[in-house]
């Protein structure tokens, strides 16, 4: 810690520039509140800034002009009736809380910065449950300018490769793009170039350029490069923290509040032997997300909570600021592909949205997963139709390809006449357009969500039985963990006696997250973030 002491203060502290930190920031500057964000990276944004940019929020005001009926009701009956068994016992007033303030926080972002929220026709994930949707409550950001942000506009974290054709959310899931992207690209090529020469980002970046932006014209101060260290406690009540920023130590004291909005622990080695044994590869989140929020709120006696959650999907490989992370991809859902696990069998239904919940199945005994190693299995008819989607030659390791299913299981260690057999079984299902195995193909979101409709009987079934054969590892990516400091409905932090910590709040993936692993809708992760932001913003500028 450098020598230098300096003292600063504000109302509202605010850890993390992503958008659960952005979020709580510009609602607290509205509502009078002198605000300080502080970001651990030279870059602002966060994960946020990394991702889709999509973002689940029911009931809101532009569901009217897509001919979309909603109501608070059903989307409480719609949760409820997706999420784990048992944990309405622990999450229902969280739930109420969200719903409720989901509408308003997008309609205050409206009103506060130039962001401009946009409906796709994408499904709940789970639409045939009781309040499920079939589109409508899936939203994202229209295209900004980075320039907007002057002075900051080079301080925006760099999104993914794949995010780089600067596609808005709803160009992508409302179309074929991902299985014809070359039709796509003629159409939408005018728009893309344009956006490319006026500096328009899309999806977690417009996001991002949005709310940064609101904060900017608010007020807000913005210290980037600045880690927060600890807590600082008068008694019971957190009065502030102390941040590094320079070769200074700043005893920033937040005379309102601190709202602990720096995202999941992912990066924290330690953490991750604990909460998630065995390998984690291809993680997709800034290797800043290192649980400092939970590690300081553990240390002024916060009770953290659901550390075992967190949103694990399918990712492809890519370098950024120098290492080999993960990108989500969505290959594995087109037509003749399949996963299967270390025996060389299926156990999943490829297409879930949740699909790293069968990933995250343990052994009761030792910890550690059941199915992995686990393997994307293609064939030739895959990399004629698709060859955009064909898994990368490099890094090494990522790419495997043989003549004949025996020889490739033969290359990736798993049983040769296994392999066959499920291949064997899942072409006889794609020929009949149904899997009596895991329904594959059988719901809403199956048929609708990123599939190819030029294809059929089933969209998203094809055979694996003309070679060559491809073979692509599944890692356990995580694009972030979903646990931490439990909260109470107005997002106040708990202590491990579920007593309020006094002046401290948690808000996104820095929070015990009330839906966990198991997402509701494609944006269960920046739905919940915006809004717990929003909370954590209203309550903690209305104390006294």
């Amino acid at each position: 810690m450098p020598e230098k002491r300096a003292v600063h203060e504000c109302d509202v502290a605010v850890i993390g520039s992503g958008a659960a930190g952005l979020s709580a920031a510009l609602t607290a500057r509205a509502h009078g509140a002198e605000v300080i964000v502080l970001e651990k990276s030279g870059y602002l944004g966060g994960t946020s800034a990394m991702s889709g940019g999509c973002v689940w929020a029911p009931c809101h005001h532009h569901q009217a002009g897509i001919g979309v009926e909603d109501s608070r009701e059903e989307a409480l009956e719609y949760i409820r009736a997706a999420s784990p068994a048992g944990w309405h016992n622990t999450e229902d007033a969280l739930w109420v809380a969200f719903v409720d303030h989901a509408p308003r926080m997008l309609r205050f972002l409206e009103a506060h910065s130039p962001l401009r929220f946009v409906p796709n026709g994408e499904p709940d994930p789970y639409a045939e449950l009781p309040g499920g949707k079939r589109r409508g409550r899936n939203v994202s950001a229209a295209p900004l300018s980075v320039r907007l942000l002057g002075e900051w506009s080079g301080r925006l974290r760099p999104c993914a490769p794949t995010l780089r054709y600067r596609l808005c959310y709803e160009e992508l899931v409302d179309s074929s793009f991902i299985a014809h992207p070359r039709k796509w690209m003629l159409r939408f090529g005018p728009r893309l170039l344009w956006r490319l020469v006026t500096g328009r980002q899309t999806m977690g970046g417009a996001l991002v350029v949005g709310l940064l932006k609101g904060c900017i014209d608010a007020g807000c101060t913005l210290w980037n490069a600045a880690p927060a260290r600890a807590l600082m406690r008068a008694g019971d009540r957190v009065e502030g923290v102390e941040v590094e920023r320079g070769d200074s130590s700043v005893r920033l004291l937040a005379r309102k509040g601190v709202v602990l909005a720096s995202g999941g622990f992912e990066w924290n080695a330690e953490m991750m032997s604990e909460h998630f044994p065995g390998p984690v590869e291809w993680t997709g989140s800034p290797d800043t997300n290192t649980g400092d929020a939970h590690r300081m709120a553990a240390a002024v006696g916060a009770r953290l909570d659901h550390m075992d959650q967190a949103l694990v999907i399918g990712t492809t490989p890519y370098r950024y600021e120098g290492r080999i992370q993960g990108t989500p991809s969505g290959d594995f859902m087109l037509p003749h592909s399949m996963i299967v696990n270390r025996h060389a069998r299926r156990f999943v239904n490829e297409k879930t949205m949740n699909i790293g919940l069968a990933f995250a199945e343990r052994d009761a005994v030792t910890g550690l997963p059941v199915h992995l190693p686990a393997w994307r299995i293609y064939d030739g008819q895959f990399a004629r139709k698709y060859p955009h989607a064909l898994p990368p030659r490099r890094p090494a390791g990522v790419r495997y390809e043989d003549r004949t299913l025996e020889g490739l299981a033969r290359r990736i260690d798993l049983d040769p006449e296994a392999l066959v057999a499920t291949a064997r079984r899942f072409s006889e299902f794609a020929r009949s357009g149904v899997d009596p195995e895991f329904g594959r193909g059988a719901s809403i979101w199956d048929r609708e969500h990123l599939v190819d409709p030029e294809h059929g009987p089933n969209p998203t079934l094809g055979t694996i039985e003309r070679p060559p054969f491809y073979a692509m590892p599944f890692k356990p990516s995580f694009l972030g963990t979903k646990g931490g400091p439990r909260t109470n409905e107005r997002g106040q932090v708990l202590d491990r006696e579920g007593r309020v910590i006094p002046g401290l709040y948690a808000a996104g993936n820095a929070m015990a997250n009330p839906f966990g692993s198991k997402g509701v809708g494609a944006g269960t992760t920046l739905g919940p973030c915006l809004t717990w932001g929003h909370i954590c913003g209203l309550h903690a500028s209305a104390e006294p």
